[in-house]
């Protein structure tokens, strides 16, 4: 690993083997390494969960203000 001093954050992940070059890491697992206070700083990195309700939501509310949509003879096109 090497240090980047323009990065003070930088996101590491582990290979199949659960290796990166500090000890307690899991499986495939990604890692937040943060430089503070003169050292680095590791723990595991937030997973982050796409929001699926909402998102059915809003997409029904586009076709709910879209309307139907309007009859096209593609053969005249």
């Amino acid at each position: 690993m090497w240090e980047n001093s323009h990065m003070p954050t930088s996101l590491v992940k582990a290979d199949d083997k659960g290796r990166v070059s500090i000890r307690g890491t899991r499986k495939g697992w990604q890692y937040l390494v943060i430089a503070e206070n003169g050292g680095w700083w590791v723990m595991p990195a937030p997973r982050v969960k796409a929001p699926a309700r909402e998102m059915e939501s809003l997409v029904a509310d586009t076709w709910n203000r879209l309307g139907p949509a309007p009859d096209i003879d593609y053969d005249q096109i």
